[in-house]
């Protein structure tokens, strides 16, 4: 289990028995279950900032560390090409041989008491993944004030090394996280296979900007039918940091043939959004 703070963490968790030391900053299912089980504890200065792993060194010569021989390569942003846009951030390496957690991002209300936590992670496993269900606590003063779940990521299958997006989305009646809440976050995963219903990454081929919204096209790059509905999610960035998040549907509803395409528009509302990527998932079909 990993506890951040504001100036400095010392972590101890992983499935596959790590240890690792790190910094954070904070402002503001499936077939054949593999096991991608990570826990992070995030302690958060504010409501709507970031907190990332950083360097753990404190000064004076250190030894490199020992690179493990199944370590994975961190990937930059993208390098499925699944995902369309105009944002390219430096993330994290995150910690090895899991899926974790790499930055944490704002916590956004929706108007009616509910509110999603953004973050980005990092597969650092020598599989490909899907499903990824996130699961989130958040504690405040030593107890539970609310929990959540995802509702999916992007891209839908995340390779080796990849970065992947989501949020936890705390619904209304329960208290909000208040600034300084401790967040643990825990995932179960998948195999990326093509098995009937297993969470499909759609190829986006064109994302523009038009007025308030984000409009475009996807396809289905697998090989195998797919079936909708077919989700939308922007994020936007600013600079390297995520900023907000904004949900639609295509179009269309499926099933979609191998090369066949969805289009899609996505409002964002007037909301600042710097600079964006986009994904599109479905499910593959029976």
């Amino acid at each position: 289990m990993l506890l951040c703070r504001p100036s400095a963490a010392r972590g101890r968790y992983s499935a596959l028995g790590c240890r690792v030391l790190l910094h954070c900053g904070c402002g503001g299912a499936s077939h054949g279950l593999i096991a991608a089980l990570a826990s992070v504890l995030v302690a958060c200065a504010g409501s709507n900032g970031s907190g990332e792993p950083g360097d753990p060194s404190r000064g004076g010569a250190t030894a490199a560390p020992a690179t493990p021989k199944d370590a994975v390569e961190a990937l930059p942003f993208n390098a499925s090409g699944l995902l369309a846009g105009t944002a390219g951030p430096n993330l994290p390496d995150g910690k090895p041989g899991t899926v974790s957690v790499v930055q944490i991002g704002p916590q956004l209300e929706d108007g009616a008491g509910a509110a999603k936590l953004l973050f980005a992670f990092r597969n650092n496993t020598g599989e490909g993944i899907s499903h990824a269900d996130w699961i989130g606590t958040a504690r405040s003063g030593g107890s539970i004030v609310a929990t959540g779940s995802s509702q999916g990521t992007i891209p839908a299958q995340v390779q080796p090394g990849e970065i992947g997006l989501a949020f936890i989305y705390f619904a209304s009646g329960a208290k909000r996280p208040p600034a300084g809440a401790e967040y643990e976050f825990t995932v179960d995963t998948s195999p990326a296979d093509q098995n009937a219903y297993n969470t499909a990454p759609l190829k986006v081929t064109e994302a523009n900007t038009s007025g308030d919204a984000i409009v475009g096209a996807a396809a289905n790059s697998t090989a195998e039918s797919v079936e909708g509905p077919f989700s939308v999610s922007v994020y936007c960035f600013d600079g390297d940091k995520l900023l907000s998040e904004h949900s639609t549907f295509a179009e269309q509803d499926g099933p979609v043939e191998a090369n066949g395409q969805v289009t899609f528009s996505d409002n964002l509302y007037g909301a600042k959004c710097p600079t964006f990527t986009v994904g599109v998932a479905g499910y593959f079909a029976e």
